[in-house]
């Protein structure tokens, strides 16, 4: 069995500014954060990295402190679908370490990265020490069902014009507009491909909502893109 051993790093510790982001440590004090700081191991990845594979043991939750990870499950014909993006302040690993020691799902960088990590072991202390770090955790992982059921909704129900509506809307939210992806990026994240992608794109453009350039998208007509939204 493959273990992560994770050892105080004084040099080399998370800001506690940042771990105060994570819905984990929500309300925390100073003295907590930096205790939970002090026991996380950092690990960096380059663009395109692969950090783990479908199925590969799980012993870490990870916290992004910069970059952009994808977690993202593959078909047996290769076909890939995005299932969400972590942002500095998110956190992923935690399917698989929480539940059954193994990855659900695979996971890349998609920009140089740094990443902190805690054993479950050692998280698990944390949460039994302090209930309301427990409690934030139950609320996180909450949210994220509510994620994963509104990706189920949208492959299900809603037509590819729609669902990438509603993907440029929930990324350009976070800071004010669409992170740079690829076509095949938003693809997997939409379950279509490429070429359905573009035409999808080059619709919402022609109808005012959105500026498309082949590299970079500005959300012009919010509204407009709700409006697709809910007619689907």
């Amino acid at each position: 069995m493959v273990t992560e051993t994770i050892t105080p790093t004084p040099a080399r510790t998370i800001s506690t500014d940042l771990l105060g982001l994570s819905p984990y440590f929500a309300g925390a004090d100073e003295e907590v954060l930096s205790e939970i700081a002090r026991l996380m191991k950092p690990r960096t990845a380059a663009r395109q990295e692969i950090l783990w594979l479908e199925q590969a043991p799980a012993e870490t939750v990870y916290f992004v402190a910069r970059g952009l990870v994808k977690l993202f499950k593959t078909s047996p014909g290769g076909k890939e679908q995005i299932l969400r993006l972590v942002y500095p302040g998110g956190c992923f690993g935690h399917a698989g370490a929480f539940n059954g020691g193994h990855h659900p799902e695979s996971a890349q960088a998609l920009a140089d990265t740094t990443l902190y990590g805690i054993t479950k072991s050692r998280l698990g202390v944390l949460l039994t020490g302090h209930p309301q770090l427990a409690f934030n955790v139950i609320k996180a992982l909450t949210t994220e069902m509510h994620h994963y059921m509104s990706l189920v909704e949208d492959l299900s129900l809603r037509r590819v014009r729609s669902r990438l509506a509603r993907m440029l809307l929930a990324q350009g939210d976070r800071d004010g507009a669409p992170p740079a992806l690829t076509r095949a990026d938003m693809a997997a994240m939409t379950g279509t491909v490429r070429e359905v992608v573009g035409k999808s794109l080059k619709s919402l453009e022609d109808s005012g909502a959105i500026r498309y350039d082949r590299r970079n998208i500005v959300i012009r007509d919010r509204e407009a893109l709700r409006a697709i939204i809910r007619s689907a």
